[in-house]
């Protein structure tokens, strides 16, 4: 059996929301060739991930069609209609077509499954999607391969300062956290992604305190598996940190941590204020929290 996954977008998260289905389908056909067609600007983290037998590029879309799919399944979400998403899943000439039914599905798909009428997580939507219902709580995958070791040792907490739009906070209420961090005795380590290059150029950092800039995605990732823990915005980064299974706080300012956050996960935690960006100190405490750090005076 030959089965083809598509998800089309661009994202470091939604590829990560991808893997607990992956294992299902996996899991269902143990057997089958499953192939991944996605933006190749994350597809280095389906890297030594079993549950995939080939990850596809937008270059290769052209030849879905004479590869023989049995099974093709749209894994664009449940609330925004992809057009190229149902496209591609259709160009496949698969027999069975799955998709959410929504927007112009109907025109692309042969199998369609209705949108959920109640909350659920990002990945239990996608799991709709492989015809099975998961099994409890689910979390996104990540493989390391020979020799992915990481730079970090066991006493610093990695800093992300990447977000979209309103998610993003300033520079300085980065700095004045991991300064905080420092003088508890640990280390602070702040990345930042193309989009922050140069937020820190003139920045006095602390003792303690160390920037990595533009680092690929498996980089990070290895770097991340020996950290003490991890405070991000809701982005990609905190769905890799879920994947690597290291202590995270998650902030939620204008987005929904039961669509995408993992306080059900046991070494995770989430600090909500919706609307606005949290403070300061209450990151601090809430961090102070997950290290079990005790309070200074």
């Amino acid at each position: 059996m030959r089965i083809l996954a598509v998800r089309t977008d661009a994202r470091l998260g939604n590829l990560l929301l991808l893997t607990p289905s992956l294992r299902l389908l996996r899991t269902a056909h143990p057997e089958a060739s499953i192939s991944l067609l996605c933006s190749r600007r994350y597809a280095d983290v389906l890297r030594f991930n079993p549950c995939v037998d080939e990850v596809l590029g937008p270059a290769l879309a052209p030849s879905l069609r004479w590869r023989g799919y049995d099974l093709a399944i749209d894994f664009s979400p449940y609330h925004a209609f992809s057009r190229s998403g149902a496209f591609w899943t259709w160009w496949s000439g698969a027999a069975k077509r799955v998709g959410f039914d929504r927007g112009r599905a109907a025109s692309f798909c042969n199998v369609l499954v209705p949108a959920p009428s109640s909350p659920r997580h990002e990945t239990a939507n996608l799991a709709l999607l492989a015809s099975m219902e998961p099994p409890g709580e689910l979390r996104p995958e990540y493989h390391f391969g020979p020799g992915e070791e990481g730079r970090l040792d066991g006493r610093t907490v990695a800093f992300f300062l990447g977000a979209r739009a309103e998610k993003r906070l300033p520079a300085a209420w980065y700095l004045e956290l991991a300064a905080r961090t420092a003088s508890s005795g640990l280390k602070a380590a702040l990345f930042t992604g193309p989009a922050e290059k140069g937020l820190l150029r003139d920045a006095r950092l602390p003792e303690g305190v160390s920037v990595f800039s533009g680092l690929p995605v498996r980089e990070v990732a290895s770097m991340l598996r020996r950290a003490r823990a991890v405070l991000t915005p809701d982005s990609g980064p905190m769905h890799l940190a879920a994947a690597v299974k290291v202590p995270t706080l998650a902030l939620f300012s204008h987005t929904e941590p039961w669509r995408f956050g993992y306080a059900h996960l046991p070494e995770h935690a989430v600090l909500h204020t919706p609307g606005r960006h949290a403070s300061v100190g209450e990151a601090w405490e809430a961090l102070r929290k997950l290290l079990d750090v005790p309070r200074q005076g």
